[in-house]
């Protein structure tokens, strides 16, 4: 056992799923518009632009709050936090950092306790893209003063695969609250973690902040990394340096990018242009069933471990709990078509319900299941309308027929023992019978006919 200890807290930056940004009316969508199309004067910090509050982001974040049983502030200011990017065009970054909308809060994750320390509101940068060859960046401001949560965890991870697991949670919990869709590939949900390591029962080390984790898998890769590159720097009698580093996905290390900033560096002010806010913090009567207490409900509907995982992912907790009120069973096969074809989650839940009973009474394998579905789907029709296109098994010999005389030289290899060519022949009468067939059944008609 190493007598290293490793202690990490987490930073988390996710975009709120509102309509327009945090002080302008621009359309909140960075990812899927064209580059500096959501964009005005205050996008701009164009000079005489004035930020207006955007009531919804404060309400997300109370949503959140009282959820995870943190203390909301009743009352709170912004502040202008200064420093120069080239895609903050202000010079300053509107933030609340100096006066957190939320303090504490707890999520719990197998059992297990983990704490925030706060949580507070601010607007995002834009996005730079730099071109391959380095010699310029290009700067798209669609995503300036789009409103942004910056959640601060306490120092309670002491593994890797804990902060990770961690993460992994808060996206689920963002996306049960319809806080935030936390799409970490588009850049709504953004970790950072600051990293220690001392001997075990000693002061926490040398704090070293992590940025640029894109993904999961990178969140628990760039901490184990830091780890072992802090303890070997430790063992070897250098010094730890408090520093902000990169994590480097391409050559699976972090890199030093500056020394660590400290709130003194932001020179930050009060905001003289939005008035300070006061917040009705009284309970809604809202129920939130977090993440956690679902798994509970599911398990006890008798759902396997790896279903539940599915189901929470996909966020469809609500459809199988709804479907177990008719019947138990219903809901259970819902979980298992949503484990093994996501988009049954995209169809209505008179349409799931009619699905499953249809996939029970004809026996219909995925394959034929999933042609239902996406068919449903792109021609916006009920599945019982979808489930009549498709062909009954006395519909089949003919095809078959057709294919076996169309298709002699393949036939004859299949009969000398190249069972490869079976699937062609599959394939044959799919095409045919325009997918419409039970593939299933194509199969042990056509093995019967060969």
């Amino acid at each position: 056992m190493s007598e290293w200890q490793l202690t990490v807290g987490m930073e988390i930056h996710v975009e709120l799923e509102t309509e327009t940004k945090m002080f302008c009316g621009c359309k909140n969508d960075p990812f899927h518009s064209a580059p500096n199309t959501n964009v005005c004067p205050v996008c701009y910090g164009l000079p005489g632009a004035l930020p207006l509050l955007n009531k919804k982001a404060v309400e997300l974040v109370v949503r959140l709050g009282q959820a995870l049983k943190a203390d909301v502030a009743e009352q709170s200011f912004w502040a202008r936090k200064n420093y120069f990017y080239p895609d903050l065009p202000k010079g300053y970054q509107i933030s609340q950092s100096t006066a957190p909308l939320m303090m504490g809060g707890v999520v719990v994750l197998d059992g297990q306790e983990h704490h925030l320390h706060h949580a507070h509101l601010e607007e995002d940068a834009g996005k730079l893209m730099h071109a391959e060859d380095k010699s310029h960046s290009l700067v798209n401001y669609n995503r300036a003063g789009v409103p942004l949560l910056e959640m601060v965890t306490e120092p309670d991870f002491h593994t890797a695969e804990a902060a990770k697991k961690f993460c992994q949670e808060l996206q689920r919990i963002m996306r049960s609250l319809k806080v935030s869709t936390a799409d970490m590939e588009k850049g709504q949900m953004r970790c950072e973690a600051n990293i220690s390591v001392a001997k075990a029962g000693q002061p926490l080390g040398v704090k070293v902040e992590v940025k640029n984790i894109n993904s999961f898998r990178a969140v628990e890769k760039a901490i184990q990394y830091e780890f072992e590159r802090q303890t070997k720097a430790l063992e070897n009698g250098e010094t730890i340096n408090p520093e902000t580093r990169s994590w480097s996905e391409s050559e699976g290390k972090t890199l030093v990018m500056r020394s660590k900033e400290t709130s003194a560096d932001y020179r930050y002010f009060p905001e003289p242009d939005l008035p300070n806010i006061l917040i009705d913090v009284a309970d809604s009567g809202e129920t939130h069933v977090l993440p956690d207490e679902q798994r509970q409900k599911l398990a006890e509907l008798g759902l396997p471990k790896e279903t539940i995982q599915a189901v929470l992912d996909r966020d469809g907790f609500a459809m199988v709990m709804e479907l177990s009120k008719t019947d138990a069973a219903l809901a259970i096969e819902a979980g298992k078509l949503l484990l093994a074809i996501p988009e049954f989650g995209n169809l209505s839940l008179a349409d799931q319900e009619q699905l499953i009973r249809l996939r029970q009474t004809a026996g219909w394998p995925k394959e034929t299941v999933e042609q239902v579905i996406q068919k449903s789907i792109a021609q916006n029709l009920p599945v019982s309308e979808v489930a009549k296109e498709f062909t009954h098994s006395e519909d089949l010999g003919g095809v078959i027929q057709e294919v076996i005389s169309a298709n002699a030289a393949a036939v004859a290899d299949y009969r000398n023992g190249k069972e490869t060519v079976f699937q062609f022949l599959v394939g044959q009468v799919m095409a045919k019978t325009q997918g419409r067939a039970n593939i299933q059944t194509v199969r042990e008609e056509l093995k019967k006919a060969l």
